[in-house]
């Protein structure tokens, strides 16, 4: 007898239902799927593939990118991974982008040679930013050590970046408009021992951004939803009351708030999104507004652009978003083209000779077949904005070098602008009275005083009032008497009585600056080149007679004398001074601070609170001077933590007396005693005064 097994029939109903199920599920979740599959997973690969390909291409080039390690405690990294994880969740179960805030972490940071305590913190809305639990974006804060300071920076894989865009656009925004860049360096980044792949620094919008960018610092502010919202006011609110003054104009006066705006700069920016095809960066939540205390007037910023083939330009037809598109119809539209035509041959030559982007491509060689990809079509949209121009006239220019001539005493009452087309010109033995005005030279100045015809110009001391210059024009003063200005008569709140912004081709002689009566400073010279001061004589200021701010200065035979502050006070400037006589300055007499160069021969410094300063990774030489019945000679400390120690170098200069750190580099002085902590000593605790800035 044979057994047969029954054959056993397989279930298909279970298998049919789950099938069922997933295709319902996919189709009513398909975007939920696609934000997990592709957005997150199959992008977190194809950044990890990318990294390891500019890995083998750098190992091939021989290329070496700098480090940077980071590390958190095991506690707070899981914490951190967390916060990440709950980003994702969010972006794929919602499809929002992440909108709440991130918590801090304490970390320790290396980068080169240097170390410092930092708090990091995931950021970032869209999900390039913290798909990847290895490659997520953040945010580190330093704690102050030498070389770091305080300052932010972000850390973002180059495609959240579009590898060269950003980087290319700041370059281009500088060059054309003198706009403030933002700068990025690359990176390899090891984060708790582990390889992040490659990373790009990011500048923050924080005051030293626009202390590298030689900028006073101000105001930061975005315009969002029809409101306004300040990203920095000042460490201590300093900028607030200013931060209300533009709120209010944007509420109650919209066409007085678009009078704020630096048109020349927007033209910039406007042409660079021209150039790689894209409205991004100008968005509410990208475009960051930056206030520019010297002109008054808002600046725009550029970041977060990416690079789109065009098929074509109309330039007839351009339109922006909200407040730019405001700003472009009421400004800019009308000679936009003329503008783009003056500018291209400068871009077009930025793509192969500037220094800056060649060395940024240099190191990104890793990347190479995504820059080359990005530069032809950057060259093409080129090309057809030529093509958009190319018929355009000459622009009719406004006639040149009008003159404007005052040949007799004469007493100006109301506020007075010289236009870049006009040069005004003052005759010999003129006496000009300024009655409660503020002068704006955006043109040229010659003052034609002589040795025994001087010129005067003067205020009374009820009503003083403040001149400002702002030229690429030749400004030549001789022979001339100034007193009883203020800084106040500025509607932009600038801290000197005369002030010389982006100047550079100034000479003053044989001239007299007395009794301001208000103001940090006598004369500011602002990013300022070849000025030249000689036979001159600053005495009985209210404070500062000069100050520089990254300006290249000469400074001649001339004496300074019962000086309310310090008679020269310098930051990131290079100066020289020869053959002067410094007297009874009530601080310093020469102060070198913020990178500052300064060679000093020849000098006489006699009843000086402090005589010289060097302070801040300053480089001073002391050549054949003489420091007689100073309270203080020499003062070299570190102020800000941010900098390196600062250096001294003395040739043929007796000193009497000092307070030297003992990191600072001195050259020079022998068995030299050194004293800790220097700063708690000036600044009107044993020496100085109390009012410095």
């Amino acid at each position: 007898m044979k057994y047969f097994k029954k054959e056993n029939k397989i279930n298909l109903k279970p298998i049919l239902i789950l099938a069922f199920f997933i295709i319902i599920s996919f189709f009513l979740f398909k975007k939920t799927f696609y934000r997990s599959l592709v957005t997150i997973n199959l992008g977190s690969l194809n950044v990890d593939l990318i990294n390891l390909s500019a890995d083998f291409k750098n190992l091939y080039e021989n290329n070496d990118v700098d480090k940077i390690s980071l590390t958190v405690s095991p506690n707070n990294f899981v914490k951190l991974q967390k916060e990440r994880s709950k980003m994702t969740s969010n972006y794929i179960l919602t499809g929002n982008l992440w909108s709440s805030e991130n918590s801090y972490y304490k970390s320790k940071v290396k980068l080169n040679s240097g170390q410092s305590k930092a708090e990091i913190k995931l950021f970032g809305m869209n999900p390039d930013h913290f798909r990847d639990p290895d490659g997520h974006s953040f945010r580190v804060k330093y704690d102050g050590k030498i070389g770091f300071g305080n300052k932010k920076v972000n850390f973002i894989n180059p495609r959240s970046r579009d590898y060269i865009t950003d980087a290319l656009s700041n370059i281009i925004f500088f060059e054309i408009s003198k706009g403030v860049k933002i700068n990025y360096e690359l990176f390899k980044v090891i984060f708790n021992k582990r390889d992040y792949g490659y990373y790009l620094k990011e500048d923050f919008f924080d005051k030293y951004l626009l202390e590298e960018n030689k900028r006073r610092e101000s105001l930061i502010f975005e315009v969002m939803n029809d409101s306004i919202h300040f990203n920095h006011v000042g460490d201590e609110n300093e900028f607030l009351s200013l931060s209300n003054e533009i709120y209010t104009a944007f509420e109650s006066d919209y066409d007085a708030f678009l009078e704020l705006f630096d048109i020349e700069k927007l033209k910039g920016i406007l042409l660079i999104l021209l150039i790689i095809n894209d409205r991004h960066p100008v968005l509410d939540i990208n475009m960051h507004w930056i206030h520019n205390p010297v002109t008054g007037l808002i600046e725009p910023t550029i970041r977060e652009g990416f690079v789109y083939e065009s098929k074509k330009v109309d330039l007839d037809n351009l339109i922006f978003p909200g407040l730019i598109n405001d700003l472009y119809v009421k400004y800019i539209e009308k000679d936009f083209p003329y503008f783009i035509k003056e500018k291209l041959p400068i871009i077009k030559s930025i793509l192969i000779k500037n220094p800056d982007y060649l060395k940024f491509k240099k190191k990104m060689v890793g990347f190479e077949s995504k820059i080359v990809s990005r530069e032809k079509i950057i060259s093409n949209n080129i090309s057809l904005i030529s093509n958009a121009v190319k018929d355009l006239p000459h622009k009719v220019q406004d006639k040149k070098d009008s003159l404007i001539f005052i040949k007799r005493d004469t007493l100006i009452l109301n506020n007075w602008t010289i236009k870049s087309n006009e040069t005004l010109v003052i005759n010999p033995g003129v006496q000009i009275t300024l009655n409660n005005v503020y002068l704006k030279i955006l043109g040229g100045l010659s003052v034609l005083g002589k040795k025994n015809d001087r010129v005067t110009i003067t205020c009374p001391i009820s009503n003083p009032s403040t001149i400002f210059i702002q030229t690429p024009n030749i400004i030549e003063i001789n022979n001339t008497d100034f007193s009883n200005l203020t800084n106040l008569k500025s509607p932009f709140q600038q801290p000197a009585s005369i002030t010389f912004y982006e100047t550079n081709n100034v000479l003053i002689n044989n001239s007299t600056f007395t009794n301001n009566v208000s103001g940090d400073d006598f004369l500011n010279f602002f990013r300022s080149e070849k000025v030249k001061i000689k036979n001159s004589k600053i005495f009985k200021t209210y404070s500062d007679a000069i100050d520089s701010d990254f300006s290249q200065i000469t400074i001649q035979n001339s004496t300074f004398e019962n000086i309310g502050n310090d008679a020269i006070d310098g930051s990131g400037s290079d100066i020289v001074l020869d053959n002067n006589i410094f007297l009874s300055s009530k601080d310093k007499a020469v102060s070198a601070g913020e990178r500052s160069s300064f060679l000093i021969s020849n000098c006489f410094f006699e009843n000086n609170e402090i005589g010289i300063v060097s302070k801040d990774n300053s480089t001073v030489v002391s050549r054949n001077n003489i420091l007689v019945n100073n309270r203080l000679d020499l003062a070299v400390f570190k102020k800000k933590k941010i900098y390196k120690h600062p250096s001294l170098f003395l040739e043929n200069t007796k000193v009497e007396n000092y307070l030297i750190e003992k990191k600072a580099k001195i050259r020079g002085l022998e068995n030299i005693k050194h004293t800790t902590n220097v700063e708690d000593k000036l600044y009107g605790k044993l020496y100085g005064k109390s009012s410095d800035k």
